[in-house]
């Protein structure tokens, strides 16, 4: 029995910029960091040659007609090990794993994957992990999205990643525990409570990056703001940051009409003015999810989002890890 222990994370600037539309013709630069709260996979070996899945629902398939299973992440994952035993897969998670934005799909996904290359006695690196993922959720899933929640998954820690036709790249800023903690206590995320398909808002933002030069170019901005973040937090200026989540969600809001709604935007104008909050943007796609705001008077932010339910966090250091490797044990 192998469990795996995900990291889901938060993002600061660049989102967008990791889809295949931008990235093949132009570089792309995200800025994003983990946080202590996880999704976790079981996978154990069977002595029959069924799969049972648990996660939202449940599943038995014979292991000869893995195409029946309706769990598109979890089928396609089988196929690409090529696992022909039985297998039961279980999943949960910290929090609500649909429509967060905190990147719980390809969480999930790299947990995955690890889980079933341990139970077979492969190691596998961050970086081939990160790659495995994105192929199987982007190419065989046909998800609309970009690469960077998977590389984030991986890799853990607050960093900046680089992707381009030939090369994708993820390096940390060098920030000691105390660092990652004083950055920590000034974000704060909040549940709107509204849930959304993110793949409705990435179609139409995919879409707008073949073929709407104003989305394009606000893009091109998208990643100076993510680039100059960047070399602020190599100087460990961390200052920036409010800076950078008021750019960032300024131009969020013109990749796609349904990125905000009024209610989003009364949320985000009641924490900057009534909470003191210095800046705030939606996480992931947007349309719903929870809102990042960075602010030093805690109290006062939290009194005046009282309607809505804070997650607190800190930022996490570590990737996707086993936490309990049975097989090994059993040796």
């Amino acid at each position: 029995m192998i469990i795996t222990k995900t990291p889901l994370r938060i993002t600061f600037a660049g989102g967008g910029s990791d889809m295949a539309s931008y990235y093949m013709k132009y570089p792309s630069t995200c800025v994003s960091a983990t946080i202590n709260k996880y999704v976790y996979v079981l996978v154990k070996k069977r002595f029959d040659d069924k799969v049972y899945l648990k996660y939202s629902d449940n599943e038995v398939v014979d292991v000869k007609h893995i195409d029946d299973i309706q769990h598109d992440f979890i089928r396609e994952t089988l196929k690409f090990m090529g696992v022909n035993y039985g297998v039961e897969i279980i999943n949960w998670a910290d929090i609500p794993t649909k429509g967060t934005g905190l990147g719980s799909s390809s969480s999930f996904l790299v947990g995955l994957l690890l889980a079933l290359h341990t139970l077979e006695g492969r190691d596998v690196n961050k970086e081939s992990l990160a790659d495995q993922a994105s192929y199987i959720e982007i190419v065989k899933c046909g998800k609309p999205i970009g690469v960077q929640d998977q590389y984030a998954a991986a890799h853990g820690g607050f960093n900046q990643m680089k992707f381009n036709a030939k090369k994708r790249e993820t390096r940390g800023f060098g920030f000691c525990d105390q660092e990652i903690r004083d950055i920590s206590e000034n974000l704060h995320l909040f549940y709107t409570g509204i849930t959304r398909e993110s793949k409705d808002i990435l179609a139409t933002q995919t879409e707008n990056l073949i073929s709407n030069e104003e989305v394009i170019d606000n893009m091109h901005r998208n990643v100076e703001v993510a680039n100059r973040l960047c070399e602020s937090l190599s100087a460990k200026d961390i200052n920036s940051i409010p800076t950078t989540l008021r750019q960032n969600w300024e131009l969020k809001k013109k990749f796609a009409g349904n990125v905000s709604n009024p209610e989003l935007d009364r949320i985000h104008d009641v924490a900057t003015t009534i909470g003191g909050a210095e800046a705030g943007k939606l996480i992931g796609a947007g349309g719903g999810g929870f809102f990042l705001f960075w602010a030093t008077d805690k109290k006062k932010l939290k009194d005046a989002l009282a309607d809505y339910q804070e997650l607190p966090f800190i930022i996490d250091k570590y990737g996707s890890r086993v936490v309990i490797n049975m097989e090994q044990l059993s040796w």
